[in-house]
Parts: C-alpha cells; structure tokens; sequence
C-alpha cells in the first residue's frame, strides 16, 4: 500500500508543477488562485494542503529540485581536467532544454526573483571556476574574480535559454567556458 502511495503523491505533484508552470506562462506567481490550480491539476484543495502551504511553496519545491539536478550533474567535474568541465557544464546545460519552460520561468526572474542567486552560489560553480586561477592571487581578487566570471557567465546562459533557436548546448557550454577562463586567468 504505501508504494501505491508513493506513487500517487507522485503523480499528484507532477501534476501540480505542470499546472503551475501553465499558469505561470499565463500571469505572475502573486496572481495564481489556488483554486485554479487544483482545477487544472485535477486535484481537490485539501490535497494541495495536504502538501502546500501555498502556491510559492510549489514554486520554491520546483526550483529546489531543479537546483538539485543541475547540482548532481556538475557533483562529478573534476576542475583539474577542462574536458570533465565542459562535459558537465554542457549536461546541465541540456538540462536546461530539456526542462525550458521552468528554466525560462526560473532564470528569468519572472516567478522567483532569488533564483539566480541560489544557483550561483551552488558550491560546485566557484570552486570550478575558483580552481582556474592562479594560485598566488590573494582572496578579495580571488572572490571578485568568480563573482564577475559567474554573473558573466549568467548574462550569456539568459541570451541562450531566451533565444528563439539556442544553439546546441555543447557549443555554448564551451563559450562560457573558454570566457570564464579568459576571465580567470587573465
């Protein structure tokens, strides 16, 4: 029984990000009824409650969950070796495709406007780019220098992910790349 549960409350809050990031291509997060979420989910109110305190609670389990899967995709680069780096920049990049229409949602700042900040400070991002400096530069440079490749380096993934045809997520994995390190190592 509790498998056949599992299941169920899987299902139920599938169908609750669908229905919210429908109504969120539509109006802003402040402008979403829960009433109108559960219709067009399909489910009751009591088992949003169930679940939810309201519908910026589902938003925030959306983007903790999408900055787990970009997290878990970049856990395993190796910042000694540029082709593991690349290889994982363009994973979460493809990522970033394959789920646009909550990384348009969340990248853009239209629904959560602390999102960028959660993904760039995902501990992974500096200590990669952290690690392509030089080590004799001292710790304010050391931190100033990242900041400016991340923040860079969200400007081109937000032209990216905007575009009406973005190229293939390995070409731009690898411009931000050899950016950031022109950055880095400058």
């Amino acid at each position: 029984m509790a498998k056949y549960d599992d299941i169920r409350i899987l299902r139920t809050k599938q169908s609750l990000h669908e229905a919210l990031l429908q109504l969120l291509g539509k109006k802003g997060i402040q402008e979403v009824r829960i009433r109108e979420l559960c219709e067009l989910a399909g489910i009751n109110r009591t088992t949003f409650y169930n679940h939810y305190g309201s519908q910026y609670d589902l938003l925030n389990e959306m983007g903790t969950t999408f900055l787990m899967q970009i997290s878990g995709r970049l856990e395993q680069a190796d910042s000694n070796v540029k082709e593991s780096v690349q290889e994982k920049v363009t994973t979460v990049l493809q990522y970033l495709l394959d789920n646009r229409r909550l990384s348009l949602l969340l990248l853009n700042n239209s629904s959560d406007p602390a999102f960028a900040e959660r993904l760039f400070s995902l501990e992974k991002i500096s200590e990669l780019l952290s690690a392509s400096l030089p080590d004799d530069i001292d710790d304010n440079t050391r931190k100033a220098t990242v900041a400016f490749a991340v923040y860079g380096s969200y400007r081109l993934l937000l032209e990216w992910i905007n575009a009406e045809k973005p190229c293939p997520s390995g070409e731009e994995a690898a411009l931000i790349l050899r950016l950031a390190r022109r950055v880095c190592c400058a």
